[in-house]
């Protein structure tokens, strides 16, 4: 019983540690943000912050690994069978309203930075290949079964996918002001399934 409080002690503290990191890294950048600020930021010291995570490569490992695995779970949950287009729609619908709904969009996780630490780091490097190899299937898929048009190239249509995905990123400045998660991920759909019938 003390081993099981003990550990949901350590599991509620890296999460407080992980939030805030998250702060910082929105407010900051990744390049700007000091372990020290975290650790005043997360009201405990520098040496618990490094008992959690050696390094800041580490946080973001944790914070995306952590988004991917929330998307993940959503989609397991989805119980309806659909064709693979709506599969397509549902996946980027779930991406662009977690993004908005946890701010990931203002953590400039599209930055050199950040594409560098998870296009390298084993565990989110996998998770990414993981995903792109269901998106690619489902392209496919999609185009077998003439949902997508035939004659469509199939990497046209993933790297236009993948740039609606950063789409919450995008414009972050207008004077329009944020937009509400569901809405924009309904236009972002929109725009994929009006970009295929069109051509």
């Amino acid at each position: 019983m003390t081993s099981s409080l003990r550990e949901r002690r350590r599991t509620m503290l890296r999460d407080e540690i992980l939030a805030a990191a998250h702060q910082l890294l929105t407010e900051k950048g990744y390049s700007a943000m000091s372990m020290d600020e975290l650790a005043a930021r997360a009201g405990v010291s520098k040496p618990t912050v490094y008992s959690h995570f050696s390094a800041k490569e580490e946080l973001v490992v944790a914070m995306a690994s952590g988004l991917m695995q929330r998307l993940r779970g959503e989609l397991a949950a989805s119980d309806a069978p659909t064709s693979p287009l709506e599969q397509l729609c549902e996946l980027l619908h779930s991406v662009v309203r977690i993004q908005l709904e946890l701010r990931a969009d203002a953590m400039r996780l599209w930055m050199p930075d950040f594409v560098t630490i998870l296009e390298t780091h084993p565990e989110t490097r996998e998770q990414i290949v993981q995903i792109d190899t269901a998106v690619v299937g489902l392209i496919n898929a999609a185009i077998a079964v003439g949902e997508i048009p035939s004659d469509a190239d199939p990497s046209s249509v993933s790297r236009a996918y993948y740039a609606l995905i950063c789409a919450p990123n995008v414009g972050r400045l207008s004077a329009l002001g944020r937009p509400d998660p569901e809405t924009l991920a309904d236009t972002v759909v929109r725009c994929f399934r009006s970009g295929l019938a069109n051509g």
